[in-house]
């Protein structure tokens, strides 16, 4: 079993929500920067059962409200579609947002 945290504390722009996928996922130099792009390089390239664990999501700037809405759709659908992968988000004591996280 693999384990792969992603912390979002800090993020304070798309660049770097990008940039940070790009590190922990060790993805290719030619990687896109987008969701799309991220969905390419992850959808089936886990060869272990892996739990991606999603951390401080509500830190995220409210102005990337929708990126945010795109990146937590798309570790549900990637968990739906890799039998491997098992998301979780780890929910913010101090900043409940039930219906944002309610899809994973």
């Amino acid at each position: 079993m693999k384990y792969i945290t992603l912390d979002f504390a800090g993020i304070k722009t798309l660049w770097e929500l990008h940039e940070y996928f790009k590190t922990v996922f060790q993805l290719p130099d030619y990687y896109g920067r987008n969701m799309d792009a991220l969905w390419d390089c992850l959808y089936y390239s886990f060869e272990f059962p892996t739990t991606i664990t999603l951390k401080n999501v509500s830190a995220i700037p409210d102005e990337m409200h929708e990126a945010v809405e795109i990146m937590l759709e798309l570790f549900h659908d990637l968990q739906r579609e890799d039998k491997k992968v098992t998301v979780i988000v780890e929910m913010d004591s101090q900043n409940n947002q039930n219906e944002l996280f309610s899809r994973i």
